[in-house]
Formats: structure tokens, sequence, C-alpha cells
């Protein structure tokens, strides 16, 4: 699964055990990093673009440097594979949705208790059923499927 990312400059694939970055306007191909485990789901950050998530088969969400594809951040709360992730429009934080039937919201740095009362964003929901695809709108509202 991949996404097209916000300034509609990269196009992002995840496909097997890794990660590629081609160029939307001449779909070549920009960066290619392996992965430590078979991936499903990608996403470039919006507001920079200096890193990405992925997210896999050994249920974790790791957070890459997008210039080098070093390993920089890895988040665990899954119990089955990680079908899909995305970072929200503002990149402040990130959803990732596994089979375990559980949608889970990541921020990317440090927030006031105030900020983090008013998003949700550190909150997880639970759903009845396997997700496999997450967005994130403009207005901060979770859609999944």
């Amino acid at each position: 699964m991949g996404g097209v990312s916000q300034d509609g400059r990269y196009i992002t694939t995840a496909d097997g055990s890794s990660v590629k970055f081609w160029d939307a306007n001449h779909f070549g191909l920009v960066k290619c990093y392996d992965m430590p485990c078979v991936v499903e789901s990608a996403s470039l950050e919006p507001k920079y673009g200096n890193k990405f998530i992925a997210g896999g088969e050994d249920m974790w969400i790791r957070v890459f440097d997008f210039h080098t594809g070093a390993e920089i951040g890895c988040n665990k709360g899954h119990h089955g594979p990680v079908h899909c992730v995305r970072f929200s429009p503002g990149g402040e934080s990130y959803a990732s949705g596994s089979e375990d039937g559980t949608i889970r919201i990541w921020q990317t740095g440090p927030t006031n208790s105030a900020e983090q009362e008013s998003s949700g964003a550190n909150l997880s929901e639970v759903i009845t059923q396997q997700v496999e695809n997450v967005h994130i709108t403009n207005e901060d509202k979770l859609e999944a499927s």
C-alpha cells in the first residue's frame, strides 16, 4: 500500500521488504530502502518530508529518516500484522491499523497535555474488524476500512 505525498512530489510504495519513493511527475525511482521485515504500508511525513513510517508483519511501526533510511524510532502496540499506516495532514501524529482489529494513534514528538486532550491523539480506538486501510482527514477525523 502506498500514497502520494501532500505536496504531490512523491509516490510512496511498500512492497515486500522495501519502501520506495517515486517521482510523481516523471515516475522515476528516487529512493529505495530495505526494511527489517515484510512491510505492507508506508507514509511520508507531510510537513517537512524528512521522515517516513512503515508497518508490516512484525507488528511494529518504525520511523525512518527519509534522506538516509536510518531507523530513528519504533513503536509496538499491535498484536497482529500492521496493514496500514498514515500521517495526519499536519504530521503531528500518525495512525496504524492492524489485523488485530485496533487502530492506534501515535504522537510524532513531545506535546503538552492540553493538545493531547483536545486532539485525542494519545488514545487508541478499538474496532471489531480487521483494519486494511486508515485515512486521517484534513479535519483530523479518522476513517478506517
